[in-house]
């Protein structure tokens, strides 16, 4: 029994081959317009938090691999401490290109290195100036002045000579900083054909986690990419989660700003990652907690086809992500890895606790300290409309019926019609020791023995 999902490899012959939610057919789809397109391209790649985004571009870049097309992966996250975001990107390009260059073409590194350093150079010397000078106009506290004191003679300027002597200095600078950015990317431009055994493919940039920078280094990310490194025979693939990175720009620029129009400015292409939720056909989720239910291993002496169809309407009904799919799946390998095979594990009951404790931990612990009536859960859960004819929904209203023969009062029980459904659920329990109302809180307490991170 494996009580952490296992990560998924992907093998480098055949990237997709563990393709359990079938996204190989958009890998290819979103490869042609990669490789198709003669512009510069920056395209962004949409998915919320935990829906496998970085899986996915893991298998796609085995797939660009497959088909003769260089492509570079950075994880913008754990770069975010640098100051100026151009680093990583550039840094990334250059160890590339010297690992895969042409032997013919081995001056070209030294050439991307020294153009590199030039545009870094003049960026963060220019950040450093308007540092220095706002420092002197009162835009930071006096106390971060006393750290300057390497140039207490500029700062004893007045603050229009400063303006006025910075600005004269920019002027000057401008021709070449102009003439540095233009030979970089002239060279970038150049550089995909010089790497590889085909000559016609970009080079293929894709920039990760964005969604997970601090909000100033992902905004300056993108921007530099757009103004720096966005030229013909490049391509950048920006993963992301759009409605976090909105939200970043509204950080960083007032919240009275169109963020989504401002992003438009940086990214030609708007993708999504695909996701199944049709109730025809097996959705991302079923199918994902199918192999959850295979890459643990429980013990779970039977009750396997009954947790994937608890499971199931209840993933549906919360839209959980694959990452809370897997902390529930990890909750439920250590509740049966914590009992044994004659302890209590109604399996409706379980599963929905499993999932509660990942949607919402203080629904989970109301219930666990017997503090919410059903009405109070299905309020809180928006359950009202269980009546619809969809399966999903359905299997949803049976399971849902356990909870509440677990929750009503003794005389909400005693008044429920004869034919009620529910009143047979008692043949469950009677193998346990411990009265109705106590079902739900026990398999809590069980699942909050131990807590999952």
């Amino acid at each position: 029994m494996k009580l952490v999902t296992p990560p998924l490899v992907v093998d480098p012959a055949d990237s997709f081959k563990n393709d359990l939610l079938d996204r190989r057919a958009y890998g290819e789809a979103l490869l042609n317009l990669a490789t198709r397109s003669s512009d510069a391209l920056v395209i962004s790649l949409d998915g919320k938090w935990g829906e496998g985004k970085t899986t996915f571009v893991k298998m796609w870049q085995g797939l660009l691999a497959e088909s003769g097309v260089p492509t570079i992966y950075i994880d913008a996250f754990s770069n975010d401490y640098l100051d100026d975001p151009f680093i990583a990107v550039a840094s990334a390009i250059t160890s590339y290109a010297e690992e895969n260059i042409k032997k013919e073409f081995t001056e070209t590194v030294s050439e991307l290195k020294d153009r590199s350093m030039k545009v870094g150079g003049q960026l963060l010397s220019w950040s450093a100036k308007l540092a220095v000078k706002a420092a002197t106009l009162g835009i930071i506290k006096d106390a971060d002045i006393e750290e300057l004191n390497d140039i207490r003679a500029d700062l004893s300027k007045t603050a229009s000579d400063l303006v006025g002597g910075f600005i004269e200095d920019r002027i000057k600078e401008h021709a070449k900083d102009v003439e540095f950015t233009k030979s970089f990317k002239e060279l970038l431009s150049r550089l995909p054909a010089q790497l590889g055994t085909n000559e016609e493919q970009p080079l293929v940039v894709i920039v990760d986690e964005l969604d997970r920078c601090k909000p100033t280094y992902a905004v300056e990310l993108i921007e530099k990419i757009k103004h720096i490194f966005s030229v013909e025979n490049v391509v950048f693939l920006l993963v992301l989660n759009m409605e976090q990175l909105e939200e970043a720009i509204r950080c960083v620029y007032g919240q009275r700003i169109d963020a989504h129009t401002y992003l438009q400015k940086f990214v030609n292409i708007e993708a999504k990652l695909p996701k199944r939720t049709d109730d025809r056909y097996p959705s991302d989720l079923s199918a994902y907690a199918q192999k959850l239910l295979q890459l643990h291993q429980l013990e779970t002496w039977g009750d396997n086809r009954n947790i994937v169809d608890c499971l199931a309407p209840l993933a549906h009904h919360f839209n959980l992500s694959l990452r809370q799919l897997e902390k529930v799946f990890t909750n439920l390998a250590v509740f049966y890895a914590s009992i044994s095979q004659n302890e209590l594990r109604l399996v409706p009951v379980v599963v929905f606790l499993a999932v509660i404790k990942v949607v919402d931990p203080s629904i989970f612990h109301a219930l666990l300290h017997q503090k919410l009536s059903f009405s109070g859960l299905i309020e809180k859960l928006d359950m009202h409309s269980l009546d619809d004819d969809r399966d999903s929904t359905r299997k949803l209203s049976w399971l849902m019926q356990w909870i509440r023969y677990g929750l009503l009062t003794e005389q909400e029980f005693s008044q429920l019609a004869e034919d009620d459904e529910i009143r047979r659920f008692s043949q469950s329990l009677f193998q346990y020791s411990f009265h109705r109302d106590r079902l739900v809180s026990i398999a809590a307490r069980q699942l909050s023995m131990f807590s999952v991170r």
